[in-house]
């Protein structure tokens, strides 16, 4: 019985290895290097928080100001990364991406300025991690047909892993060589990004036969300057807005899926970045926990997070018989993570709270991964990176003007109790939307 488990195992494995082949999985190697680079330039800012704010005489709130101007320079430059694929290849994008990341934080050692970090960071290496995270996942999802979920997965687990390692490695870089040594060191961590994109390859692409190419027509007509004027200008309007329809995909915006989703994915979003921001704070000031105890909650919810991208794949294809569709995975993990926030705020106790953040964390990769596979089934993997391009200047608008909101609430109520119920009723508006899409899909598919 044992051979045939491990028989069954090395079976799955060489399945999903040959499902992407080595440069499929040269592109999770990517997505896995690109989700680092993302968690650990945040975490890590947020960790000098109080030792930027005390070098630079500075408030707390301008500090997390930098920090979150910095993460809507990832989500805004998203747009551009499509294009920039398209033009020079992901190869180049993401190895000079990977320099952008190192060189920018190296640089920032050396700042005398909040302003001067913030410059740096904000258009190096936030536009370069943002670029890199959407061509790598755009290249997986091009890679990889039937193993897509355990693909996305280990991608995912650069992410859940720097969640928890990277906070207590910026803080013994701190203790040991001060916040311009850590800048230097995180910048030389992050540089590696450079080498996994210099491994990365597009896939053969299919040629395209002379019937596919439109004629263009050509006016032999000669009339007076006027009219040569007024064709000229008529003519470069409609090549501005061809040439914006074409680069950025503007027909997407027709598409009720489009918006749906663009809804469904800003909301969860929205939730899960201000509950990153806010936890630690709510359970020591609102629950009474010590910062040991915070500390032991987030250490849960990125051991959740590390354990769901390893099993999720396995979990989703094994449960095929049930003919569980991943809109269906989807709209689980979006109740049940609507449904922790409706909860969290009764539970008193260690251990309750402990469990829970574990379950959130869990099902958060989950939700991640399950959107990436429901705009594939929407929009096809060729245009993906565009929807996260567009998704990427939504999201990224909205937490500017959003994030705030629940620490506007603690002020005026004096506790985040209320917050945390808003955010999960907030959140059950994704369910909603989702049952919208599943039945629009039903009726009208060719619209969609």
């Amino acid at each position: 019985m044992e051979s045939t488990f491990l028989k069954s195992v090395s079976s799955w494995f060489v399945k999903t290895f040959k499902d992407g082949g080595l440069l499929g999985w040269f592109a999770v190697l990517g997505l896995f290097s690109s989700w680092i680079a993302w968690i650990g330039l945040i975490k890590g800012l947020a960790v000098m928080l109080p030792t930027l704010q005390e070098q630079f005489n500075a408030s707390t709130w301008l500090v997390g100001w930098m920090i979150a101007i910095i993460d809507a320079s990832m989500q805004i430059s998203a747009l551009f990364a499509p294009p920039l694929r398209e033009k020079l290849g992901v190869r180049a994008v993401v190895m000079v991406s990977g320099l952008l990341v190192g060189g920018s934080l190296i640089a920032s050692a050396f700042a005398t300025s909040l302003s001067q970090i913030t410059v740096l960071l904000t258009l190096a290496a936030g536009p370069a991690v943002g670029c890199s995270l959407v061509v790598s996942k755009e290249l997986v999802g091009r890679c990889f047909k039937e193993a897509s979920t355990t693909a996305f997965g280990v991608g995912i687990l650069g992410g859940s892993l720097a969640f928890v390692t990277c906070v207590p490695l910026t803080q013994f870089f701190l203790d040991i060589y001060g916040w311009r040594g850590t800048m230097l060191l995180l910048g030389g961590i992050l540089s590696h990004l450079a080498v996994c994109g210099a491994l990365m390859k597009e896939p053969a692409k299919e040629t395209r036969s002379n019937d596919q190419y439109q004629t263009v027509a050509v006016n032999e007509d000669t009339g007076d300057g006027e009219a040569t004027s007024n064709s000229r200008c008529c003519s470069c309007f409609i090549s501005a807005h061809s040439f914006s329809s074409k680069t950025f995909k503007l027909g997407l915006f027709s598409l009720p899926s489009f918006w749906l989703i663009i809804f469904m994915y800003n909301i969860w979003m929205m939730m899960n970045t201000a509950w990153v921001i806010y936890f630690v704070v709510y359970t020591t000031v609102s629950k009474g926990f010590s910062l040991g105890d915070a500390s032991n909650f987030v250490v849960s919810y990125g051991i959740g997070r590390i354990l769901s991208s390893i099993t999720v794949g396995p979990l989703v294809k094994n449960f095929q018989v049930l003919s569980l569709s991943n809109s269906a995975w989807l709209g689980l993990g979006l109740f049940l993570s609507s449904l922790y926030y409706l909860i969290d705020p009764w539970l008193m106790s260690f251990w309750p709270i402990l469990v829970a953040a574990f379950i959130y964390g869990y099902f958060k990769v989950l939700i991640h991964i399950q959107f990436d596979l429901v705009i594939i089934e929407s929009f096809g993997a060729d245009r993906m990176g565009l929807f996260l391009g567009w998704n990427g200047l939504f999201t990224g608008v909205t937490g500017l003007f959003t994030l705030y909101f629940p620490g506007l609430i603690y002020d005026h109520f004096g506790s985040y109790t209320l917050a945390l119920i808003l955010m999960g009723g907030v959140q059950l508006l994704t369910v909603v939307a989702l049952l919208v899409l599943v039945w629009l899909r039903r009726r009208r598919p060719a619209s969609l």
